[in-house]
């Protein structure tokens, strides 16, 4: 709140948020972060396949119950 300016409804300007500092991690922790998320990515993928897989079964399993 302290660099925000207006009264009726305070706001921040673009300028201030180039004094803001900003630390970021090193690019092997980067690498490892993106190598985590592109493996979570690709698991959620699988699931995603297996749920698909799972409910064309169950559609041919209730055809059969009802032929």
């Amino acid at each position: 709140m302290k660099f925000s300016v207006g009264s009726t409804m305070p706001s921040l300007r673009m300028s201030a948020f180039a004094n803001f500092p900003v630390s970021l991690p090193h690019p092997t922790e980067q690498r490892k972060i993106a190598d985590f998320l592109s493996a979570l990515d690709t698991k959620i993928d699988l699931v995603g396949q297996e749920l698909t897989h799972a409910r064309s079964f169950k559609a041919g399993l209730l055809q059969q119950m009802f032929v």
